[in-house]
């Protein structure tokens, strides 16, 4: 139970961290996930909701137990969705990850940043603490007048 929880709050952590680009989506699904966890905190509730008062309205009382079964498996997919993220947060990155993490941060030492190395066992959560403070300082750096 403890592994779960300690998913779910990296989850957390690592859907507030990723830089939610263009770029970026088309290239990782971590960005397609995020944006689909935050669209089902917003709406789960009211879908298991309008789930179980259709199924008792229209079945009659018989299926409670059958319609809150329903409505609990709708409810876990926000936290389906954390999980998935917290386990993809901890994920090595492969070498070509590696060297792109690498090249981001000469990128970013060359634009005057104090910026630690990047580690070759790296992982999904280094590069979007990377991703994170290039996408927030690279740009500022690189504005035109």
């Amino acid at each position: 139970m403890t592994e779960l929880l300690k998913f779910i709050a990296l989850g957390r952590n690592y859907q507030k961290l990723w830089p939610q680009e263009n770029e970026l989506a088309v290239i990782f699904v971590d960005s397609k996930i995020i944006a689909l966890s935050l669209l089902l905190q917003k709406t789960v509730p009211a879908i298991a909701c309008l789930s179980f008062v259709a199924q008792v309205l229209y079945f009659g009382s018989d299926i409670i137990p059958r319609a809150l079964a329903m409505s609990l498996l709708v409810i876990s997919m926000p936290y389906q969705a954390l999980i998935w993220l917290g386990y993809r947060s901890q994920q090595r990155l492969n070498n070509a990850l590696v060297n792109w993490c690498s090249e981001i941060r000469v990128q970013m030492v060359n634009a005057g940043m104090n910026v630690q190395p990047v580690s070759s066992k790296a992982c999904y959560m280094d590069m979007a603490k990377l991703l994170n403070d290039a996408y927030a300082k690279l740009n500022k750096a690189f504005e035109l007048p």
